[in-house]
C-alpha cells in the first residue's frame, strides 16, 4: 500500500510554499513595475523626440520658439508641438481637480508641494495612451521644460519612477532631449534619496535613464563620479544654450 501524504505534512508544505512566495513576490513584483516604467519611459521620449524632430522642419529649434521667455511660451510650445502628438485631452494653465487630488512625492517618498508639479505655469495636456504633460518656459534653462507623467494617473506618481522632467534642447544647432539638464547638477547627484536637502531629490533621474537606460538609482546610492560621467554630456553649461 502506497503511504499518502499526511495533513500536518500538507499543512507544513503549503506554509513553506506561502513563507516563499511571500519572500520573493513583492521582488517580482518590484522588478515588474521597474521594467514597466523603463519601458514607459522610453516610449514617451521616442514619441516626444520625433514629435520635436518634425516640429523643427518648419520652426527651428525650440528655444527660439517663443521670444518672450514667460509663462505664456507654455501655450505656445504647445500650439507648435501638439500636430505631431496624439493629444486626448488640454487642460491648459488650469489645474483640474483629478489632479489636485493626487498626492506627488520625490525619490525617498516625501511629498511634493503642489506649487512645484503640474502648476498654473504650466500648459497642461494628455496623450492618448494617458500620459499627462505639461510644458513651460523656464529661465534657467532658458528653454522650454516638461513636466511628465509616463503612466497618469496610475501612480505611484513618484519622481522618478513615473514622474520626469525632460527639454526640447539642440546640440549642434539639431534638435535633442535631455533631462533635468541644469548645469548645476553637475556638482551633486539629483537622482537620489539620501543626497540633497531639496525637493527634487528625483528630479534629475531623467537624465540617468537616458545615458544608461536603467533605473540603477532605484538599487544603490549613485557616486558623484558615476553621476558626472553619465550626465555630463547631457548638461546644459552655465550660460549656454545647448548641449555640448
Amino acid at each position: 500500500m502506497k503511504r499518502a501524504f499526511t495533513l500536518a505534512e500538507v499543512l507544513i508544505t503549503l506554509g513553506i510554499i506561502g513563507v516563499v512566495a511571500a519572500m520573493t513576490l513583492p521582488v517580482l513584483i518590484s522588478k515588474y513595475n521597474e521594467r514597466a516604467w523603463v519601458t514607459a519611459f522610453k516610449k514617451t521620449y521616442s514619441v516626444l523626440y520625433q514629435a520635436y524632430l518634425e516640429a523643427y522642419q518648419e520652426n527651428g529649434i525650440a528655444s527660439t520658439w517663443c521670444p518672450e521667455k514667460n509663462t505664456e511660451c507654455g501655450k505656445t510650445y504647445f500650439d507648435i508641438l501638439s500636430p505631431y502628438l496624439k493629444v486626448s485631452q488640454v487642460w491648459g494653465y488650469e489645474r483640474p481637480e483629478i489632479i489636485n487630488k493626487i498626492t506627488y512625492t520625490d525619490l525617498d517618498g516625501s511629498t511634493i508641494n503642489s506649487n512645484n508639479i503640474f502648476t498654473r505655469n504650466n500648459y497642461k495636456f494628455v496623450l492618448s495612451d494617458g500620459t499627462i504633460m505639461s510644458i513651460q518656459y523656464d529661465g534657467d534653462l532658458n528653454m522650454s521644460l516638461l513636466e511628465v507623467d509616463i503612466n497618469g494617473l496610475k501612480g505611484p506618481n513618484r519622481l522618478g519612477k513615473d514622474i520626469f522632467y525632460l527639454t526640447l534642447n539642440s546640440k549642434s544647432n539639431y534638435p535633442a532631449i535631455s533631462g533635468f539638464a541644469k548645469w548645476w547638477m553637475y556638482s551633486s547627484v539629483y537622482c537620489s534619496p539620501v543626497r540633497e536637502g531639496s525637493w527634487w531629490k528625483g528630479g534629475g533621474c531623467s537624465l540617468w535613464i537616458i545615458s544608461t537606460g536603467n533605473m540603477g538609482y532605484l538599487h544603490r546610492n549613485l557616486d558623484l563620479q558615476e553621476w558626472r560621467n553619465a550626465v555630463n554630456l547631457l548638461l546644459v553649461k552655465n550660460g549656454d544654450t545647448s548641449l555640448k
